[in-house]
């Protein structure tokens, strides 16, 4: 049977659930009433390329290879942006390509550089600003174009106090039109499979969470009597535009199963805590004695942070500047003050145990033999570990006492694979409404600070829905993971479940029928492949990681 995904990224429960109960989503409360709706757990950390990696390969970061927007290349501090070369697997694309299955894919992250599929494919946001490259085949770019305008792929506006409404409309924009596209798209030639993504969700949720979270101590009454029902209006549209995706898909094929998903949760954030900064407190990570890095220090520790200029530029009306074009020309203005800030060229790894790198804290072991400049032995490793989670467990916040860390992992009952060793060696989960600030090294001198700039961020639960034939009508779904999708859907279309993928078939939604006439086939591995290390420019790869620091992705 044909199988239409429709990706919400971000759409959590908890700012659905009562927009449902308001009335503002009614297919979506259609598709609980008459198929199947439930949670969806994701993987960690809950960041949209890992976790749409993890979708559309049915493995853990572990076995794909991406664990964050960027990939850190092994023994080095050199970062690149990540895109679809860099999966170390094949995809859902390319299982059903060899099945002989016709698709349509619109915008899904890690769809650059776009790739040869058996049907159709369009380029997601992670490609770098002014790429052609951007579908399959490469004439289809410019036929969408002739029809409805210039391909929109990115957000520019960014949350100040005077920009909400801007901030709205461009979310409106976008959203209409890629409604267009994925609607024409769907009938311009026949299909099996077919999915289509709408980031605006996720960008709404970073951006104004607090214009309908009265708890958020962003919460601002002028402005939410202003904006909050234009706010909630947008789920309302974004349903409608689902139900139509939906009903169109139905009225080709009533066969059709209609999976709704989404990558990660969302919540509110409250506080950004520094996990280098605390690893310095603590003693894992040290600073060289020199002089040029000591003055930095003293001027850090005086207040002289990133966090300070960001903070400085949201009052002096640069902000915008996040999402700009022109970046490469902000990176020179602004490369003397990047100079003056602490950073990794100022570690003294020698001495260094530990740092931290990634948008949820996650900490790597400055591990001999692994690292550029590694320090821990491998006999220490254990002890080194051991040691950083009872700290971490007793971090708490100097303002109320509450304790900031709810659950720390070890690395393996989160990732196993072929790419284990690009891995964090810890990881954790921080108490609601707290954040790890980003990337950046060294965001601010406090270990905890309140949250600025996004006012929302990711959390782990996500959310899932099935609409079709073959879905038990009200049936809830319990216990599903983001890597479950991928098994669903090739079950779903009569295709064999590689026997290395993570995930497993989503059986409880399923009517009895189609699990008794079709048995769960399992086919060979397989297995890991060679990560392709995307060939762009340092002016492309910056551009990039600066559209992802504008995002809040990046610090």
């Amino acid at each position: 049977m044909r199988v239409l995904v429709i990706g919400i990224d971000g759409a959590t429960f908890r700012l659905m659930r009562p927009l449902m109960q308001k009335g503002y989503m009614p297919f979506l409360c259609r598709v609980e009433q008459e198929g199947a709706l439930g949670v969806l757990t994701t993987i960690y950390p809950p960041v949209t390329a890992p976790a749409w990696s993890s979708f559309m390969t049915g493995k853990n970061p572990g076995k794909h290879g991406v664990y964050e927007f960027l990939h850190r290349k092994r023994g080095t501090f050199e970062q690149i942006p990540v895109n679809a070369g860099m999966l170390g697997s094949e995809t859902l694309w390319e299982m059903m390509s060899k099945a002989g299955k016709r698709m349509v894919v619109v915008s899904v992250p890690l769809c650059y550089p776009p790739f040869a599929v058996n049907g159709t494919l369009m380029s997601d946001f992670l490609a770098p600003m002014g790429a052609r490259d951007l579908s399959y085949p490469p004439e289809l770019l410019q036929e969408v174009e002739d029809k409805f305008g210039e391909y929109l792929l990115y957000h520019k506006q960014v949350y100040t106090p005077d920009n909400v409404g801007n901030v709205l409309q461009e979310l409106e924009d976008n959203t209409a039109y890629r409604q267009r596209v994925a609607e024409y798209l769907l009938q311009r030639d026949p299909w099996d499979f077919a999915m289509v993504y709408f980031e605006g969700t996720d960008r709404l949720q970073h951006e104004l969470w607090h214009v309908i979270d009265e708890t958020s101590p962003m919460h601002n009454e002028k402005e939410a009597a202003q904006y909050a029902e234009r706010t909630r209006n947008y789920f309302r549209v974004l349903d409608d535009d689902v139900r139509k995706l939906a009903e169109l898909a139905l009225a080709q094929d009533p066969d059709t199963t209609i999976i709704l998903m989404s990558d990660h949760g969302f919540g509110a954030i409250h506080k950004f805590v520094n996990f280098n900064i605390w690893l310095l407190r603590e003693g894992f990570l040290k600073l060289k004695q020199d002089i040029p890095t000591q003055l930095k220090n003293a001027l850090f520790n005086l207040g002289f942070t990133p966090s300070l200029g960001y903070k400085l530029s949201m009052n002096f009306g640069f902000a915008n500047l996040r999402l700009s074009q022109g970046m490469t020309n902000r990176n020179q203005i602004l490369d003397w003050v990047r100079r003056g800030f602490l950073s990794f060229r100022n570690v003294d790894w020698a001495r260094t145990r530990a740092f931290s790198s990634g948008n949820y804290g996650q900490i790597f072991v400055n591990l001999q033999g692994r690292e550029q400049f590694g320090s821990v032995a491998e006999a220490d490793y254990q002890n080194v570990c051991a040691d950083i989670t009872a700290r971490l467990y007793e971090l708490k916040d100097p303002q109320n006492g509450v304790p900031i860390v709810a659950k720390v992992y070890k690395q393996s009952e989160k990732f196993w694979g072929e790419f284990i060793d690009d891995a964090p060696d810890i990881v954790f989960s921080l108490a609601e409404n707290y954040k790890a600030l980003g990337t950046l090294e060294f965001a601010s001198n406090k270990i905890v600070e309140p949250a600025f700039g996004n006012s929302g961020d990711h959390r782990m639960d996500g959310f899932v829905g099935m609409l079709g034939k073959q879905i038990k009508r009200g049936a809830p779904i319990e216990n599903a993971n983001i890597m479950d999708v991928a098994p669903t859907i090739l079950y779903l279309m009569g295709l064999p479940i590689p026997s290395d993928l993570d995930g497993q078939v989503l059986t409880k939604p399923l009517s009895d029928e189609l699990l008794m006439s079709a048995a769960i086939v399992h086919g060979d591995a397989l297995g890991a492949r060679d990560q392709i290390v995307p060939d762009y420019s340092e002016e492309e790869s910056e551009e990039v990681k600066e559209r992802l620091r504008a995002l809040g992705y990046l610090g």
